[in-house]
């Protein structure tokens, strides 16, 4: 391991912050998303944004085009169809992070960012606030990186690394069990049972890597990252898996916040409130039922249906 970086946290209204993320489809959405994210970011000296788009099909470009005349500090890069070259999306997601990334590193329009933050653009972020990220500061701990916390529950287990809470990658567990268990009971053991709630007041838990659709990187410790999105076999595996295991090694260290939330929950912990849970339940148990009558692929086209009226 590398020596530990002691670059003192620089105040954050003193700080230049740069929001970063690829988009995609991102018409309808992105200037309420960047508008959310500037708001919350206000504290700051300036908040600027770089974003990558690829494999749109509605005019996202043309949006992106408008918001960059609109909005200072507001840039972005089209990369156009990815898909052919890179079919596996994290795959594709970790070009989209790693070309930004190089921008960051080299033009001179980036030199007087001081902190990174690598964001979802999808809707996400809608609980964040000021308050939430200025508790990033009020601490002593020398971070690197810190991501954010959900009120319900903390959802992001793919791309959580913790030597107790959840120490491997959690689909290829599922994969591994899912044959003797059953797909509800290796969801439940690999996925299910690690999204749990961290209370605000916890404290910053100290991880391998996480993410959970926000984090903010001192820049010395982004820079010294690369994103990869699949393993040496070929296979999917989490962009953000080598880009911390490389902050790690350059000595930098990685916190979840719990007090920084930044939503209430995501369609991956939906089950978990209590109308979610019932219709969990009530597709587990059409699924099983289909399966036992062996007339699942029928049932699953009512099952979607299902989902549409039951929101």
């Amino acid at each position: 391991m590398g020596q530990t970086p002691s670059a003192p946290r620089m105040p954050a209204a003193c700080a230049h912050v740069l929001v970063a993320g690829p988009v995609r489809n991102c018409s309808a959405t992105i200037a309420r998303e960047t508008a959310r994210l500037a708001h919350a970011l206000s504290p700051f000296a300036s908040v600027s944004f770089l974003l990558a788009e690829s494999d749109s099909t509605d005019d996202s470009v043309a949006t992106l085009q408008r918001l960059a005349h609109e909005r200072p500090g507001f840039a972005f890069v089209s990369l156009g169809d990815l898909r052919h070259d890179h079919p596996i999306r994290c795959d594709r997601i970790a070009v989209c992070r790693n070309y930004y990334q190089d921008i960051i590193r080299t033009s001179p329009a980036y030199r007087h960012i001081d902190y990174i933050i690598e964001a979802d653009m999808d809707g996400l972020n809608t609980s964040l606030d000021a308050q939430g990220v200025l508790t990033c500061w009020e601490t002593d701990i020398d971070w690197g990186g810190i991501t954010a916390n959900q009120r319900l529950c903390y959802y992001d287990i793919w791309a959580l690394r913790h030597r107790d809470w959840s120490p491997v990658d959690c689909w290829a567990a599922y994969r591994a069990i899912v044959d003797v268990v059953g797909p509800r009971q290796a969801l439940e053991v690999c996925v299910s049972s690690k999204q749990i709630r961290l209370p605000l007041d916890a404290g910053l838990i100290e991880v391998d890597s996480s993410f959970g659709g926000f984090a903010i990187y001192k820049r010395e410790a982004y820079l010294s990252g690369r994103f990869v999105g699949l393993d040496e076999n070929g296979a999917e595996v989490n962009e953000h898996i080598a880009f911390h295991d490389d902050l790690r090694a350059h000595g930098h260290r990685l916190y979840i916040n719990p007090a920084m939330i930044n939503a209430e929950y995501t369609d991956h912990t939906y089950y978990k409130t209590r109308i979610g849970h019932l219709r969990t339940e009530l597709m587990w148990n059409l699924r099983e039922a289909a399966d036992r009558l062996r007339c699942r692929d029928g049932l699953e086209s009512i099952v979607k249906s299902l989902k549409r009226v039951m929101g």
